[in-house]
Parts: C-alpha cells; structure tokens; sequence
C-alpha cells in the first residue's frame, strides 16, 4: 500500500506549497519531484481560473489562418472553430486586458490554439472543452525550462506546434517574459495582504 506524504515542495512558479507524494519507491518518489517542479502551484492556478471567469460579451479581433485538409474536412473544422472563437473570444478579450503575467500567458497559449491550420486537428477535438484546466496545463508547457518527456497529448497546442512548428511557441514565449525570466510573481494572498488596510477602492488582485 502507498504512503502518502504531504510535504513543501518547490514549484515551476518558484512559490512553495504542499504537494502530495504517493508513489512508492525511490523512481516513484523522484517521478514525485519532478512533477512538483514542473507545475504550477496552487494559488497560480487560481490565478489562470480567475482570470478567465465571468467574461462580459466582448470580440477579441484576431486573424484566422485558412483551413488545411479535404474539402468536407475543411468545412466541417470551420464550424467547429468557430463555436470555439464564440466561446473563447470574450475569455481572450478579458485576458488581454489584464496587466497579469499569467493572463498574458494565458491569451498567448489560446492564440497559439487558434493559429493551427490543420482541420483535422479541429474535428479530432470537437468534443473537448478548451476551458482553464487545459490553459493551466498549456502555460505550464511554455514556461518550463525544458520540456518534460511525457506523451504528447492530441489537444495540447503546444504539442501540436512542438511536432509541426515550433515558431508560435516562441511566438507565445514572447508574450510570457515575466514567467519565462522566472521572476517570483505575488500570490493572490500576498497581494491581498499587503494592500492598503484603509484603501475605499475595490482594486482588483490582478493590479
């Protein structure tokens, strides 16, 4: 039976939080660690899940590449990107106006989506939800140091531009300076912490 062990441990984000290690054995342990390092910590998480919350009925203008497949497959993947932009569209405006690193990183992992070209990309994932789990797991794609050697998932993006093209990755890197000079960006707590006690504004964490 494995033993689970609750301890600090350093996050790809820098901050220190409490990670679960429950493989056994010492590879189990070390495969542990290194997905604590390689991910983000909890409250940057949080950050990505607010970010994207209760977006108001906005456009977010952005060029849409020409399709590449068989005529029906075409079609077909055109419908389908576009019931994601009607979805994701206010989302990315609202992240575009968020002074936020990781709402920059954010807008720049769905605009890294939103440039694929291949229709069968599309209608392979036209179940999938596009929501912030997956934003999560795309930013913590691009800002590692290097990339993990785990099995390249169909919906990731990042895979996608990995295997194909990787000029949108450092196009996307780009957007993401702050997070990529690994610089310790706040909590969410600490922000809220050392806000002005007798401020009349409700300012937003993000500021």
């Amino acid at each position: 039976m494995a033993t689970h062990i609750n301890a600090p441990s350093k996050r790809l984000c820098g901050h220190v939080d409490e990670v679960c290690f429950s493989s056994r054995g010492r590879a189990g342990r070390l495969s542990d660690r290194v997905y604590a390092s390689s991910t983000l910590c909890g409250d940057c998480r949080s950050r990505i899940n607010l970010a994207m919350q209760n977006p108001s009925k906005r456009f977010y203008k952005m060029p849409l590449p020409d399709l590449v497949g068989r005529d029906r497959a075409v079609a077909w993947a055109k419908t389908i990107r576009l019931a994601n932009v009607r979805s994701l569209g206010p989302v990315m405006a609202q992240l575009a106006d968020s002074p936020d690193p990781y709402a920059r990183a954010s807008l720049a992992v769905l605009t890294m989506l939103f440039k694929i070209t291949s229709a069968q990309f599309w209608i392979d994932g036209r179940e999938f939800l596009y929501g912030s789990a997956w934003v999560i797991s795309e930013v913590e794609h691009l800002i590692r140091p290097r990339s993990l050697s785990v099995h390249a998932s169909s919906d990731s993006a990042y895979c996608y531009w990995l295997q194909v093209d990787p000029s949108p990755i450092r196009e996307a890197r780009a957007s993401s300076d702050a997070l990529l000079a690994h610089e310790l960006i706040p909590t969410l707590h600490s922000t809220v912490e050392s806000s002005p006690k007798a401020a009349t504004t409700n300012a937003s964490v993000f500021l």
